[in-house]
């Protein structure tokens, strides 16, 4: 839910496939689960998501100078001031619930409002309870017919709650990364919120690997 635009939190991650992401491919029921990358620059960019900063002016860690590169693009302004790429599009309200959900087709941004935040990182029976009284934003997609993995990149102090139908829902957060469900020919919902109660800018972008 957009109010109105606030600085750029800086914060990228991505969930996917390859090292240091978190794996969602076809033809393995049983992925990895690892640490996502750390925060990128302020305008959000994964320029090699393993190869990223702390928010804003934190060291780089070479380390995970590795796999593969997500790259969603540019940085622009929208005309409303929220932070993006090229390419990405603004939320469109009400977008509050599955019913209103955004098409991320591959990238939406936008603020998510002011609420009454819970641990995002904690696993099992809590997940659910992400930020629990916050106001959400939610995305929606489905995977194409040729698809062989997906990788979700998010920016933004922000968790997600990633439901698919016949899988339980998987909640990811800086503290809490952990696989997604593969799935051909069902829509994916993605609900954002923030993961302190603030009023907080966001970006989602879907990349889909043939």
């Amino acid at each position: 839910m957009r109010k109105s635009s606030r600085a750029w939190l800086g914060m990228t991650w991505v969930v996917g496939c390859g090292l240091g992401l978190l794996a969602a491919c076809s033809g393995s029921d049983d992925q990895p689960v690892l640490t996502p990358a750390d925060a990128a620059p302020e305008a959000a960019i994964d320029t090699g998501a393993p190869d990223t900063s702390k928010p804003e002016t934190g060291p780089v860690d070479a380390s995970r100078d590795t796999g593969p590169q997500y790259d969603a693009g540019p940085p622009v302004v929208l005309d409303s001031g929220i932070p993006c790429v090229q390419g990405g599009v603004e939320e469109m309200e009400p977008n509050d619930d599955k019913g209103s959900a955004n098409t991320l087709a591959p990238t939406v941004c936008g603020v998510v409002a002011e609420g009454n935040a819970g641990d995002a990182g904690d696993a099992g029976d809590d997940a659910g309870d992400a930020a629990v009284g916050s106001t959400s934003d939610f995305l929606t997609f489905q995977l194409q017919a040729d698809t062989k993995s997906f990788f979700l990149q998010f920016a933004g102090d922000i968790s997600m709650t990633v439901e698919v139908e016949g899988n339980a829902p998987v909640v990811i957060s800086p503290q809490s990364s952990p696989t997604l469900p593969f799935v051909k020919d069902k829509p994916y919902f993605v609900e954002v919120k923030s993961l302190n109660g603030k009023q907080t800018n966001w970006r989602v972008t879907l990349f889909e690997s043939k």
